[in-house]
């Protein structure tokens, strides 16, 4: 069953705005549109749609996952881009850990305050 430009955004958790922005980037389209020129999505375009969040929300600019989605339309070898996302991913793994050490390092040493201040 297709899924019409509100459904997909429900089913993504996104808003339709979301989805019309990222149709405008390139980074999902309509399978097939309808007599009345309204877009329709399939379950692939769906698990774009969820990838290409998840990847915006952990750091990554949608402008660098166009040529992503441009490969993945192509049919083409998305390899090395897929293996910088992965060296952006670890990157920000790291960068992350080191904020959460400096947070624990924060809450340890305010309990010790509250425990001998």
């Amino acid at each position: 069953e297709p899924y019409t430009t509100s459904k997909l955004a429900t089913a993504a958790g996104v808003s339709v705005h979301i989805v019309r922005d990222y149709v405008v980037r390139g980074l999902v389209h309509p399978v097939r549109r309808t007599p009345g020129g309204h877009g329709l999505y399939d379950h692939r375009m769906l698990a774009r749609l969820r990838l290409v969040r998840a990847l915006f929300e952990a750091g990554i600019d949608l402008d660098e996952l166009a040529p992503l989605c441009q490969a993945l339309d192509a049919d083409g070898d998305a390899t090395e881009i897929l293996a910088n996302l992965r060296l952006q991913l670890e990157t920000r793994r790291q960068q992350l850990a080191a904020v959460d050490r400096q947070i624990a390092t924060m809450m340890n040493a305010q309990d010790e305050e509250h425990l001998y201040g």
